[in-house]
């Protein structure tokens, strides 16, 4: 692991903050004192735990993420904010496969309640499913410096310091509270692991708050007595939409329900937990996510090298059965991140009644509180039906927000072309591409648009031989259609939308939040 000297400003920062007073509950009990409290607020498509932040005095947003290994920037993020990038020979991993990492110097850098006002470089991760809704992930090694209460539910976390308390149980919740110890915790090894007993067999775990949902390795699901491929596979099993994170790369994704999961002296029965065969190794067998962590309040006792679990609200694993009731408040509180999550809900049919009607109104909503994939995708709707000024617009500020973004470009140059100034378009197109990293896809299709592929390169450029690469073609087909389309050439546009329609059976052309993030 790369030394972290650059976050001990950090450190500093957040150990300098005036502390609340401590109290001791009795002898056998002890009350961490409170040294700060930071509010946390649902981001993006997948609804994911946001703290407000800053880089170089300009507002961020920052994944909250205790299973990621350090700071890092997103490319979305970093060009955002304006920062040059520097190539390194470094890689990162993730449920997608590896990302490419640069290197961003930032002068000033501010996380929840801590600020570190001096230069340092920043890891700036370059390869990502989706263009994410943060600027930067904040990881254990911040997080964790010191006590950390993690509550979900309540939209907050805080920072906690235990004096005097030795192993005394840390005593402030009024629900039943298990206590279970950990290893690792330290500036190597920054992730607590303990132990989860799945089925009867031991699991290696973390508390993951950046996983969408509790998810297992193939191989773990596998000791634990579930093959999502066997013959006669345990009921409940269950084949998902690839899931996404890190890298180029999607990742098989299926869920199953296991007999019982056991985290201390609590026992959850007939459990459905999301199985990835992930594109690279996972940091343990299990990751504990978000649906868990909407049911239990976690503290992360780095002095007693304890975590401390409380329920507080029924169920524990999976997606809850039809719309949840702080989802939809979310939305009606008018968080435009949630209104967007909540669009593609309805337009996907998952989790509720597809309804067309209400995914365009909760994606309007979306789009006019701001959040820049509703209002790409609203500039996308306003083009196709003709109003080319209006889509412009609507696109051009939403990928003002969005630089790294891949397909949005695409959308634009095409509208561009209809609007009669490729021109325009194509020079825009190139800008886009000098911040989108060096990733192989869609590259080939811009390169297409701009004249550096005819049709027979762009297909071979997308594959035939696996199902990610016969998805690729059938993408390739659908944007050389719209291509088409756009010059008025409609007899060439008319013969790839027919061999799409052939050979593919879902729609090509959707660019984002295809199924949960997971890293």
């Amino acid at each position: 692991m790369r030394p972290l000297y650059h976050l001990r400003a950090l450190a500093s920062a957040c150990a300098l903050l005036p502390l609340a007073g401590h109290a001791m509950a009795d002898s056998a009990a002890c009350v961490p004192a409170e040294v700060a409290s930071v509010p946390i607020r649902y981001a993006g498509a997948d609804l994911a735990p946001a703290i407000g932040g800053a880089i170089n005095g300009k507002p961020a947003t920052m994944l909250v993420d205790t299973g990621a290994s350090m700071i890092h920037l997103t490319l979305n993020g970093a060009n955002r904010h304006g920062l040059a990038l520097q190539p390194t020979p470094r890689r990162v991993h993730g449920v997608g496969g590896t990302s490419a990492i640069y290197m961003a110097e930032v002068r000033d850098f501010a996380a929840g309640p801590a600020r570190a006002a001096r230069r340092q470089a920043l890891d700036v991760i370059a390869e990502s499913d989706t263009t994410p809704a943060f600027d930067a992930i904040v990881g254990a090694p911040f997080l964790l410096q010191m006590d950390l209460e993690f509550d979900l539910g309540a939209k907050r976390m805080r920072f906690l310091q235990a004096r005097d308390c030795g192993q005394a149980p840390l005593a402030f919740w009024q629900e039943y509270t298990v206590a279970v110890p950990f290893e690792g915790g330290t500036e190597r090894n920054p992730k607590p692991h303990f132990t989860v007993m799945v089925n009867g067999h031991a699991l290696d775990a973390i508390v993951d708050t950046g996983a969408f949902r509790t998810v297992m390795s193939r191989a773990a699901a596998r000791r634990a007595g579930i093959d999502v491929e066997a013959p006669g596979a345990a009921t409940g099993v269950k084949r998902l939409g690839d899931a996404g994170g890190i890298g180029p790369d999607r990742a098989p994704h299926w869920s199953a329900v296991f007999k019982t999961v056991a985290i201390g002296s609590e026992t959850i029965r007939d459990a459905e937990l999301g199985i990835i065969d992930a594109r690279s190794s996972m940091d343990a067998d299990l990751l504990l996510g978000r649906d868990f962590l909407r049911t239990h309040r976690v503290l992360f006792a780095m002095s007693q090298r304890k975590l401390y679990f409380a329920r507080t609200g029924g169920g524990s694993f999976g997606p809850a059965t039809g719309l949840a009731p702080w989802i939809l408040a979310e939305a009606e509180q008018g968080n435009p991140d949630v209104q967007y999550a909540l669009a593609l809900m309805y337009r996907d049919g998952r989790g509720v009644a597809r309804d067309p009607a209400l995914a365009r109104a909760w994606l309007d909503k979306a789009a006019a509180g701001g959040e820049p994939h509703a209002g790409l995708q609203a500039g996308r709707r306003l083009v196709r039906a003709g109003q080319l000024d209006d889509g412009i617009r609507a696109m051009r500020a939403a990928l003002d927000r969005l630089p790294a973004d891949r397909f949005g470009p695409l959308w634009l140059y095409l509208a561009r072309v209809r609007n009669g100034v490729p021109g325009l378009g194509k020079r825009e197109l190139e800008d886009s591409l000098a911040l989108q990293g060096k990733e192989d896809w869609p590259r080939p299709i811009a390169d297409f648009y701009l004249g550096r592929l005819d049709e027979a390169g762009l297909l071979a450029a997308a594959g035939s031989d696996t199902p990610a690469a016969r998805s690729r073609s059938c993408q390739a087909t659908t944007y050389m259609a719209e291509w088409h389309d756009a010059r008025g050439d409609k007899a060439r546009a008319d013969a790839l939308e027919a061999a799409a329609r052939t050979h593919c059976t879902t729609p090509a052309s959707a660019a984002t939040n295809k199924d949960t993030s997971t890293r």
